[in-house]
């Protein structure tokens, strides 16, 4: 039906119910008193002579203090927590920079030798999506369900004939980390992974920490930034419910920051919310994924992947699936957008199934650069850019890619232009089969 619900409604309920910004404290202030400890001013004539502060206990005791504070920071917050604390937050410029250089253009650039598009190409849409100032918070048009009461899946009814490894996934990266949560540092996304489903993302990666016993989703470093799983699996649970037509792809990164990831435990925290687990689709290793169809009809709508670490007592039978055992993942260290477009360095595979196993089923292309930049994501999520991004690393992979990857999910059109790829996917194979 349509997909219009009271979930959007509560978004704003939910993310306004995290932790409010620290407060900043003043510096006490102390008044002056005379050289013998009285209340009574002096008077020039009797006031001595200024002696040097730093006379050599008192540096002494200033040289013992920064000591100290070197090594409790080391202590309280290890060094990878230091620069992610520290890294500046710039704002973006009133008129940012739109040449050829940025990447608008890049449609109009030359594609490496063989990669013309001619192959494995991905399309564009046929307009942007354009700015809303209520994205994530009304359902887009183009992933409405029609109103008959027909078979619809993950916003098309066109959808549902594509096997899982044939759909094209807007995946959010390090979902747990915006702006609209508290993170205030290092953020990935201006908006809270709640709104990110109802603008059409369904694919959500989670950075798991264990911080000193307690799993929480932050961003490499714990007490920067969290959110709590109970509270993640409640609210994805109900839009589940709410949008009966969704699939949904969850996929966990362990951090290990303050110590390991039994992967059991969180599935713990999935059976406390109620029906969560029940959603959960358990996939045999080796045997053909499912239609989209097959996943609505049996209400198996959340796929779970996990990497990074961490260990698991009987994973497979729980539906939690070694990523790499699946998929083929490109280069995810670029720091610019000419990294972005070089396309023999940022759509090479460097993480994917060993030698010996099974061919992967799903291609990972990574979009986004580190440090995250919403300037260079509203470039790299451009419908230009990402479509001509997209044709390149299919062609140099010779697989059509499954998992889009980026930061900053509001910048650009990329959840449009994912729709509009499955459609032409979806078509192509219908075409074929007549």
């Amino acid at each position: 039906g349509d997909m219009r619900h009271k979930f959007t409604d509560r978004v704003d309920d939910l993310m306004s119910s995290s932790a409010s910004p620290m407060q900043h404290r003043g510096q006490p202030q102390s008044a002056p008193i005379s050289t013998d400890g009285s209340s009574e001013s002096v008077t020039e004539e009797k006031r001595p002579k200024k002696k040097n502060c730093c006379d050599w206990k008192v540096a002494t005791l200033f040289l013992f203090s920064v000591a100290l504070s070197l090594i409790l920071t080391g202590v309280f917050l290890p060094a990878e927590g230091i620069i992610i604390a520290y890294l500046p937050k710039f704002d973006a410029p009133a008129n940012p920079y739109t040449g050829p250089e940025a990447g608008s253009d890049a449609d109009k650039k030359s594609s490496l030798p063989g990669t013309t598009g001619n192959d494995v190409a991905v399309g564009l849409p046929p307009s942007p999506a354009g700015e809303d100032s209520s994205i994530g918070k009304e359902v887009p048009n183009f992933m409405q369900c029609p109103t008959d009461a027909s078979l619809c899946c993950n916003g098309s009814p066109l959808n549902c004939g594509l096997r899982v490894d044939q759909m094209m996934f807007g995946l959010v990266h390090n979902a747990n980390a915006s702006e609209e949560g508290n993170f205030y540092v290092g953020y990935n996304h201006f908006y809270g992974l709640e709104r990110a489903l109802v603008a059409g993302y369904r694919a959500l990666n989670l950075d798991v920490c264990n911080c000193n016993g307690v799993l929480q989703f932050c961003h490499n470093v714990c007490d920067l930034g969290e959110r709590y799983p109970n509270e993640v699996f409640t609210n994805i649970n109900k839009f589940l419910d709410e949008y009966p037509s969704e699939v949904i792809v969850l996929i966990f990164q362990a951090s290990t920051d303050k110590g390991g990831i039994l992967w059991n435990d969180l599935h713990a925290e999935m059976s406390a919310v109620g029906g969560f687990v029940d959603k959960i689709y358990v996939h045999k290793y080796g045997e053909e994924w499912p239609s989209m169809e097959t996943l609505v009809r049996q209400d198996k709508r959340i796929v779970v992947f996990y990497f990074n670490g961490g260990t698991c007592d009987d994973c497979a039978s729980l539906g939690i699936n070694y990523l790499y055992n699946y998929a083929e993942e490109t280069e995810f260290e670029s720091s610019s957008l000419a990294d972005l477009e070089n396309f023999e360095y940022s759509c090479a595979v460097t993480r994917g199934p060993q030698e010996n196993a099974l061919e992967a089923d799903f291609l990972i292309v990574n979009n986004f650069i580190t440090p995250p930049s919403s300037d260079a994501s509203r470039t790299a999520n451009s419908k230009d850019f990402l479509s001509n991004r997209l044709t390149n690393c299919a062609n140099l992979r010779g697989k059509r890619p499954n998992f889009v990857y980026v930061d900053f999910w509001s910048e650009g059109v990329t959840a449009q232009l994912v729709q509009y790829a499955n459609t032409e996917a979806a078509n192509k194979i219908s075409s074929a089969t007549t």
